[in-house]
């Protein structure tokens, strides 16, 4: 595809981990010009995205006013808020601009949610595409690129680890993930987050399953967790070490998406996040973060994907830029795409865009 000749002129919609990464290449980037940044708090409205971010002022002020927002001239939406809002996104869609989320969506399962969002991207003449870490790369495009070398294949199976005690997110997001609850109510009550994330790896799911020609006929979640043997402390954001994790509460999650064929699963993502290495060690997964993608097959196939320092000390955080940046490369075609829900399937391989650094 041709080089963009005009910048493409984009809204950070929400700030938190991985839109503050956005905001720094959409600077940085001479492809793109940041117009706009919406805003959930009321605190942060009138601030500067640059700021924010942790640059410094670069002119583009915050505004939690959604009307402000969609007033601007735009060509995409970056919608990176912690929970998705498909009226919202079909307010964005229809108002003529392009939308990229993190948020799933890599294909839609949800038929209703399929029609409102396919009815906007129409009446606005733009697209929408779901990309992001795992869903939208590790449990997805990579089993895809993978497949390529299979004669036959059996089963898909991706592990997530995460090590969540290194992750820099806030307190609220820690707790909507179930950590710090206690064995009964993580009995009785699944994490707040449990049903959206199901929601999102079906997708995922279904969209290898499409890319290999094969109908999941059913799908199934299942969750185990571990308890802290002793207090945890949590790295929160900007790295402050106030949240703290009780002993005797959950301080492991394990998740468990899998599409089944005859009652057996053909597709498989198993999510370890510790908070504890004596948790990690248990469960046999050391490493800080990382995604390990193995094909049972003929012949079988093994991916494990990482990045940052060898020792991994750098690797979670720098897992949120990875997010970010599948969404900020995949902007240019989604740009150019006619009107409608784009996924992996209708693109061609997204490239890093405007990365390369020559030697001088």
């Amino acid at each position: 595809m041709a080089e963009q000749k005009q910048a493409i002129r984009v809204i950070q919609w929400a700030t938190g981990s991985v839109g503050k990464f956005s905001i720094v290449a959409f600077h940085n980037k001479p492809g793109f010009q940041l117009v706009g940044c919406w805003v959930h708090s009321a605190d942060k409205a009138g601030k500067d995205a640059g700021e924010i971010a942790g640059i410094g002022p670069i002119g583009v002020s915050c505004s939690n006013s959604v009307e402000e927002i969609l007033a601007l001239d735009a060509d995409v939406v970056h919608y990176a808020p912690l929970l998705a809002n498909v009226d919202e996104m079909c307010r964005i869609l229809e108002s003529g601009k392009n939308l990229v989320t993190p948020s799933g969506f890599t294909t839609v399962r949800n038929k209703e949610d399929e029609a409102k969002l396919a009815a906007a991207c129409h009446k606005g003449g733009v697209s929408m595409h779901g990309s992001g870490i795992h869903p939208g790369f590790s449990g997805d495009r990579l089993p895809i690129v993978l497949s390529a070398m299979s004669r036959s294949i059996r089963k898909i199976t991706v592990h997530e680890i995460v090590d969540m005690s290194r992750v820099n997110e806030s307190w609220d997001m820690v707790t909507n993930l179930g950590f710090d609850m206690s064995p009964e109510d993580a009995k009785a009550n699944p994490p707040f987050l449990l049903e959206v994330m199901s929601t999102i790896f079906f997708e995922s799911i279904a969209l290898v399953a499409e890319a290999l020609g094969i109908e999941v006929e059913e799908y199934e979640k299942k969750h185990r967790f571990a308890l802290a043997k002793q207090d945890i402390d949590v790295q929160l954001e900007l790295g402050s070490k106030t949240g703290k994790i009780r002993k005797g509460h959950v301080a492991g999650q394990n998740f468990n998406y899998a599409g089944l064929v005859k009652g057996q699963p053909v597709i498989e993502f198993k999510t370890f996040w510790p908070m504890d290495e004596s948790i990690a060690r248990e469960w046999g997964h050391l490493e800080p973060w990382a995604y390990k993608i193995n094909i049972k097959g003929d012949p079988d196939l093994r991916l494990h994907f990482t990045c940052g320092q060898e020792d991994g000390s750098d690797s979670a955080a720098l897992g949120i830029l990875c997010t970010a940046m599948n969404c900020v490369n995949s902007m240019p075609q989604v740009v150019a795409a006619p009107p409608g829900i784009v996924t992996q399937l209708d693109m061609k391989v997204i490239p890093a865009y405007q990365a390369f650094e020559l030697p001088k």
